[in-house]
């Protein structure tokens, strides 16, 4: 019976980790890494490559949507939330809300799955069941929020670089507007982050919307507050006619210097940091190592002895 039950939980753990490998593999949309590596070597990828990763992604938003169908949000004030996270965390495909929804799904059917194979082994099998189901459910949801801290932090690394080329381009003669799909081009491949958010910034402005609202809807569609004065600082110069080369720079400066500062606190919370485990874990170990031949010593000596 025990033997059964192992080859269960077995099956069921490799079921698990496939899945979980191609919902991952799909999310991180293959890294900005190789993006990086490929670009700079010449490399060129297979055709054939690009028809089975198409083949596969197309295979995994077909299941999630499936999933996702009973269960997505009725009210429009649930999908607006959900679709502003989708937004800070730099998902703006169509169907990523049911994706989402879909995995949030599977994850938990899978989790509970787990949970009751390995509770089985336990002894405790709603237990398994019970915790299996909540860390099912919660996977997407602190999948979402990395997903949301690593974009923002993206954006407020590469944003310095990209005002100093963009300041480049207008003192070259290039209009704001120009000067934004040249630089969204040029660092597709070092800041892929803010290449995209300028390129949809730029695509706004040729279709129409005038270019407060296209910077406007740049820092709200974002959520990151560099995006949001950038937004604000480049707005207050084309309304007041000042210098937008300036401007840039001294923006470019500021977040600069943001970005030192934050670094000094970090550092300045390493010590603070570090007193909890040098307590805990060294401190323990260090009394052993250099009292213990002491206390042993006075414990075989004549006050201890008969």
């Amino acid at each position: 019976m025990e033997q059964d039950q192992i080859i269960f939980v077995a099956i069921v753990f490799g079921t698990v980790v496939l899945v979980m490998y191609f919902v991952t593999m799909l999310l991180m949309n293959g890294g900005q890494q190789s993006k990086l590596r490929e670009r700079l070597t010449g490399a060129a990828i297979l055709d054939v490559k690009n028809t089975r990763k198409k083949s596969l992604k197309g295979w995994l938003v077909h299941f999630g949507q499936a999933a996702a169908e009973p269960f997505m949000p009725k009210k429009r004030e649930t999908q607006s939330q959900i679709r502003q996270q989708l937004g800070y965390a730099g998902l703006y495909n169509p169907s990523a809300m049911k994706m989402v929804s879909g995995f949030k799904v599977i994850f938990t059917i899978a989790g509970v799955t787990l949970g009751y194979g390995v509770g089985l082994l336990m002894k405790m099998p709603m237990l398994g069941f019970a915790v299996g189901g909540l860390i099912g459910y919660m996977a997407p949801k602190i999948w979402l929020r990395r997903k949301i801290s690593a974009n923002q932090k993206a954006l407020r690394f590469g944003l310095p670089d990209a005002l100093d080329l963009m300041v480049v381009c207008v003192e070259a003669g290039l209009t704001v507007d120009s000067a934004m799909q040249r630089v969204g081009t040029e660092m597709a491949a070092a800041h892929p982050a803010i290449s995209r958010e300028l390129g949809i910034a730029n695509m706004e402005t040729r279709v129409g919307l005038p270019r407060s609202e296209a910077l406007r809807n740049l820092g709200v569609r974002t959520g990151a507050p560099a995006l949001q004065s950038l937004s604000a600082m480049l707005i207050q110069a084309e309304r007041f006619g000042t210098s937008i080369a300036q401007a840039l720079r001294v923006h470019a400066d500021t977040l600069r210097v943001q970005r030192q500062l934050a670094a000094e606190e970090l550092a300045a919370k390493a010590s603070v940091k570090l007193s909890f485990p040098l307590v805990l874990f060294i401190f323990p170990a260090t009394f052993i190592v250099l009292l213990g031949p002491t206390v042993m010593s006075i414990m075989k000596s004549s006050l201890f002895t008969d």
